[in-house]
């Protein structure tokens, strides 16, 4: 019996809705076996597998296309190497599912992933996206899972929104722990990651969060996520150092954009923005001219915080350090979470 056989089997009818499972790659030569291992041994078998190389310089193409001799489920997308949202962009317009799943191919997850947020979205009405809990795997091998104090909880539009600008109960987290309705990348309206920018995802949520019906979040682990050197999200400074700040202005331009109302809010996201890209600019140790446009561009954005009612003075002092003395407090608050 051949691999492709063998792999016919598993719990999910034939009749199951298809979903379509987007895994960009990009010199994870050593990584992507265990990733796309992972999603084709899930219980969930009705799935279109769809492998992104996005220009890969070492072997994943080969790899890619070894593994669609392997699996008829699986497909394999050359192009061009345009960056992750590129990629990610490039599976949005080829894939055929009625839900649409992101893994990163540095990553593996739990073989129930799929069919459990699968069923959460088909118990719970109204919602349109599913999200699951997300356990940080480390180069010296510890484990944190980093939602493990959240209660399951389901959003609606407005709950979401609000906690994604305020960075409450992870909405403002990634894609890729996550299970979406095909609807929000199809038609006239159809969402799509920027090119060019780090930090896409909040700029692809914010849009879901506007337009969805309702999402289900349990803090069930069923993603890992690889915390690896040089990968992007602890690469040292470079030209998208500042993306975040521009992905949160993008994201409340849009809202504002649609009517959303909720000022404070808008401003709080403004805000964090910038926190975040000066307190990452400090941990990178960059250079002073860095860190003084960044903590310029964050003092403009405090002051409405400082005025929202909703926020306790103990997050205001911690605003307000930032954006004053920005190093000393980036290093009293790096010993404390040490």
């Amino acid at each position: 019996m051949s691999e492709k056989d063998t792999m016919a089997g598993g719990r999910t009818s034939a009749s199951a809705p298809l979903i379509s499972v987007i895994v960009p790659v990009y010199k994870v030569e050593q990584y992507l076996a265990d990733c796309v291992a992972s999603i084709v041994n899930q219980t969930y078998r009705n799935l279109e597998i769809i492998l992104v190389d996005d220009g890969s310089p070492d072997r994943c193409p080969e790899l890619c296309e070894q593994w669609t001799e392997r699996d008829d489920r699986i497909r394999t997308v050359h192009k061009a190497n345009g960056g992750l949202s590129s990629a990610r962009n490039a599976g949005l317009d080829v894939a055929k599912g009625d839900y649409i799943a992101f893994v990163d191919s540095d990553d593996t997850i739990e073989p129930d992933m799929i069919e459990t947020m699968h069923r959460w979205i088909r118990e719970h009405d109204g919602v349109d996206v599913a999200m699951c809990g997300t356990v940080k795997v480390f180069d010296d091998g510890h484990e944190d899972h980093i939602d493990a104090a959240l209660p399951n909880k389901v959003f609606t539009r407005a709950n979401a929104l609000r906690s994604f600008l305020y960075h409450y109960e992870r909405m403002a987290s990634a894609v890729w722990n996550k299970l979406f309705d095909a609807r929000f990348f199809r038609g006239t309206e159809a969402i799509r990651f920027p090119e060019g920018l780090n930090s896409e995802d909040y700029f692809v949520l914010s849009r879901v969060y506007n337009t969805m019906g309702g999402l289900y979040f349990s803090a069930k682990p069923l993603y890992r996520y690889r915390i690896r050197e040089n990968s992007i999200t602890t690469a040292s400074v470079n030209e998208h150092s500042f993306d975040k700040a521009r992905i949160a202005e993008l994201c409340c331009e849009y809202l504002e954009s649609q009517g959303y109302g909720d000022a404070a809010a808008l401003a709080y996201c403004r805000m964090q923005g910038w926190y975040d890209v000066l307190y990452d600019l400090l941990g990178k140790r960059a250079d002073a001219a860095a860190i003084r446009r960044c903590r310029k561009a964050l003092a403009r954005t405090v002051p409405p915080v400082l005025r929202d009612r909703s926020l306790s003075f103990g997050r205001k002092a911690r605003i307000l350090l930032m954006a004053t003395t920005p190093r000393a407090y980036h290093r009293i608050s790096s010993r404390s979470t040490r």
